[in-house]
């Protein structure tokens, strides 16, 4: 059976028997890498799963967990020091099935053909940050080279000083128009430990539990830069209360 990555094996080798003499050689090998990695993340199929599967991904301490037990109305994900998840781990809700994953921005995962598998076959993804897009760039430019569209959550919004918060709007906006993103469907702030702050939680939680078959053909909520004024919580728990 042919190995998929046995090309970037090559490349490396190639690069390593180069003579690399300035930054701008490095720079060209790092393309030449970053298109072989797309290229063989497209060759991966993807791994369906039956219901509602969202994905949540960001670093470590960006507040996946919390995210998780917010968005269930239970603490069922583990809140630590330090990256606590080791593997995509699925919690279980009545409305949907969260996937926590690794804390990573590094290429060495898009060689994985087990998470290629696993983030093609989610119904959708929610990209964690707290300061910067660039925070996990690496797995958005798969994202959008791969065709998958996925949402960005800037989470943590509560750490902002109220009155810094619009500049701080204006900045990620600035950030997405700049590096280009193709596939963002929303952008949402809030903040997952005190979801009543912020009216971003209450429409991204009614924008998850409506019913999308494509990904990619739902409609976005234009979250983009809502107000900020208090609204009412809501789980995936909200029936069970």
């Amino acid at each position: 059976m042919y190995d998929k990555r046995q090309d970037l094996k090559k490349l490396e080798k190639r690069t390593r028997r180069k003579n690399v003499k300035s930054f701008d050689d490095i720079s060209k090998d790092e393309k030449r890498r970053e298109k072989l990695l797309a290229k063989l993340a497209r060759k991966t199929e993807s791994i369906k799963k039956q219901g509602n599967n969202i994905g949540i991904f960001g670093l470590t301490s960006t507040g996946k967990s919390t995210m998780i037990n917010s968005l269930l109305g239970r603490k069922l994900a583990e809140i630590g020091i330090g990256e606590t998840t080791k593997e995509m781990t699925p919690y279980h809700g009545t409305r949907y099935t969260l996937w926590d994953t690794p804390g990573r921005n590094d290429e060495s995962a898009y060689t994985n053909q087990e998470y290629i598998s696993f983030i093609k076959g989610l119904t959708r993804r929610l990209i964690l940050i707290q300061y910067t897009i660039k925070e996990i760039l690496n797995l958005i430019r798969l994202l959008d080279d791969l065709g998958l569209g996925y949402d960005i959550v800037v989470n943590k919004f509560d750490d902002i000083d109220e009155d810094e918060q619009a500049k701080f709007q204006r900045q990620i906006q600035r950030e997405i128009s700049s590096l280009k993103l193709k596939r963002k469907k929303n952008v949402f702030f809030l903040s997952a430990r005190y979801p009543r702050m912020f009216p971003n939680w209450l429409e991204m939680v009614h924008y998850l539990t409506e019913e999308c078959f494509d990904y990619d053909d739902c409609i976005p909520t234009h979250t983009d830069s809502e107000s900020n004024s208090d609204s009412s919580s809501s789980s995936d728990t909200d029936d069970d209360n």
